[in-house]
């Protein structure tokens, strides 16, 4: 069945490429996808490592990501959607939507609609309901044209995308350690085994983790980077095992930066309002606030009035700035409240309770701390190369690109990230 699947695809291709060389043969412009379409397809590895920066390897020694760059391409930094938080910026990168069009607008949000609360994913009595997840996330549209994929944990790759999910896919459990993950996913991509995926990802969350326990310039951090370096070299090791290592495109990603926050920086909403006046629909870094029926204006004047003595900037719904992509969907509430990077949104209860914690993310996606990670190797992607920063929604476009497959309505553009690729 694999071998008919892939013989189907060729085919395929094969007459595509004859349709159209034969109705362009005066047009010799080197398109990406005309460019690709006779060629053969190079199996895929999508690792995300969350809340990794570009200045933990700077001050680190880490022999093994020396190594993948120098074979590879890095960008200078990958800039995050808004808001830079994990399920936002990871189903970003998997869709290529900004998050209005996705919907997925903070890592726990209320959904009138449809009168449940996500957090982290979907209430556990429907967390394959479709209707939280907005756009169609790479592995779906691979599986859509006779790809095979395997998902070892990316956030939302439990969820069925119109009826459909990764050939391979696992629950997360953050239990299960990373050398065990690499096995399963190395395994399903093996050219000799059973699966022989064209498309495989892969998810490690302990830096982020660190980096919001005892801050992004901490020594436990910086144990962390030495760590996912000996991981790295474990994954690099079982590619060259399987035989993967001349054919297999392996892209490093992250989600977001990481800021350092402390117990001085803090701002308390009650304040600044009366909290029995709005339904908090998400709280720090961005403050996403539903004031009650004919409140917004009072509610957000209030607010408006303080942000510059208070460290945060706040809109109403839509007066977002465009850059953001941030105004558009539905479960977005009537006034953003952005705090300045280092600060916390909390509330005097809160704080006694539970403090700061000593690093956040989800700050303005601009913010030089937000800035992340991104970095590529293999057969497709050009090698020891340093190139300029440019945004996680394209990531989804370079993906099809590479599977040779057609891309989902998105937001991404593929050229604008075609300088990544290895002159043919």
């Amino acid at each position: 069945y694999r071998i008919m699947k892939r013989l189907q695809t060729q085919i395929i291709f094969g007459v595509l490429s004859i349709l159209f060389f034969g109705l362009n043969n005066c047009d010799h412009s080197e398109s990406l996808d005309a460019s690709r379409i006779n060629s053969d397809t190079n199996p895929v590895l999508l690792i995300s490592i969350d809340g990794f920066m570009n200045e933990y390897l700077e001050r680190n020694e880490t022999p093994n990501f020396d190594s993948f760059l120098e074979n590879g391409v890095q960008a200078e930094y990958l800039i995050p959607v808004f808001p830079s938080n994990t399920f936002p910026a990871h189903w970003s990168i998997v869709t290529g939507l900004y998050v209005e069009n996705h919907g997925i607008i903070a890592n726990s949000f209320y959904d009138h609609e449809l009168e449940g609360y996500f957090s982290y994913g979907p209430p556990e009595n429907s967390p394959n309901d479709e209707r939280w997840w907005g756009g169609e996330p790479i592995w779906v549209t691979a599986e859509k044209q006779d790809k095979t994929a395997g998902t070892f944990f990316w956030p939302g790759s439990e969820a069925s995308i119109n009826g459909v999910h990764s050939t391979k896919w696992v629950d997360y459990d953050g239990s299960i350690p990373e050398r065990a993950r690499i096995d399963s996913v190395i395994s399903w991509l093996d050219p000799s085994g059973n699966v022989q995926a064209d498309f495989g990802t892969l998810y490690f969350s302990f830096l982020d983790s660190r980096g919001h326990r005892f801050g992004p310039g901490s020594k436990e951090v910086d144990e962390a980077v030495v760590e996912m370096d000996g991981i790295l070299g474990y994954l690099l090791a079982k590619i060259e095992e399987v035989g993967l290592a001349e054919n297999l495109n392996v892209i490093l990603v992250s989600d977001h930066g990481m800021a350092s926050t402390t117990a001085e920086d803090v701002i308390f909403l009650e304040d600044l309002i009366n909290l029995d006046d709005v339904e908090i629909m998400s709280w720090t870094p961005v403050g996403m606030l539903k004031p009650l029926d004919g409140l917004t204006e009072s509610v957000y004047q209030s607010l408006k009035t303080n942000e510059e003595n208070y460290s945060y900037r706040v809109y109403l719904k839509d007066e977002m700035p465009d850059r953001f992509h941030f105004s558009s969907h539905y479960r977005i509430p009537e006034i953003i409240m952005i705090a300045d990077v280092g600060f916390t949104i909390t509330s005097r209860p809160f704080f006694e309770e539970r403090g700061v914690v000593a690093g956040t993310h989800g700050y303005d996606n601009m913010a030089p701390e937000m800035r992340t990670f991104f970095a590529a190797s293999g057969p497709d992607f050009k090698s020891g190369e340093m190139v300029p920063a440019f945004e996680s929604v394209h990531i989804y476009e370079l993906l099809t690109y590479l599977l040779q497959i057609e891309p989902a309505e998105n937001d991404g553009e593929l050229d604008q990230i075609k300088f990544l690729f290895r002159e043919n």
